[in-house]
């Protein structure tokens, strides 16, 4: 009969959580980028459909900025950051402060969860700039 320690569970799980973190850290700046590239085109379309929008930012911290109506030289800005541990994606700023976390999903692969629950890249996008570009339709 094999007898298994709680410790030796612990040391299972332990193992498990380093893989997984691993994994994860590995896939992080793709994931990053794949949704700033999926941002920056909805950015461009409403550029061509009349907003005063553009981006800016460093590798690991990027930025949406939306001139304030009646205000010229004067912007909203959404910060896009990969967080240091590189398991979460923040997006904060004027109207957006939320958490897009980075996991690995039932099938082994690492995604993109809001509020623990799957997300798609476009969907993430979508997400993280309607409240930005649309505030009054928020709520």
């Amino acid at each position: 009969m094999d007898f298994v320690t709680w410790i030796e569970r612990r040391m299972a799980d332990l193992e498990e959580f380093r893989k997984r973190k691993s994994a994860i850290r590995e896939r992080a700046v793709d994931i990053y980028e794949a949704l700033w590239k999926e941002i920056t085109g909805h950015v461009e379309e409403a550029e061509r459909k009349g907003f005063a929008i553009s981006t800016n930012g460093a590798l690991r911290k990027r930025s949406v900025l939306l001139e304030k109506k009646n205000k010229p030289g004067q912007f909203f800005e959404l910060e896009i950051i990969l967080v240091d541990a590189k398991d979460r994606i923040r997006a904060t700023g004027d109207r957006v402060d939320f958490f897009l976390d980075l996991d690995l999903c039932p099938d082994g692969v690492v995604c993109l969860k809001l509020t623990g629950n799957q997300i798609s890249v476009e969907d993430a996008a979508i997400r993280v700039l309607d409240p930005f570009l649309f505030p009054e339709l928020q709520g």
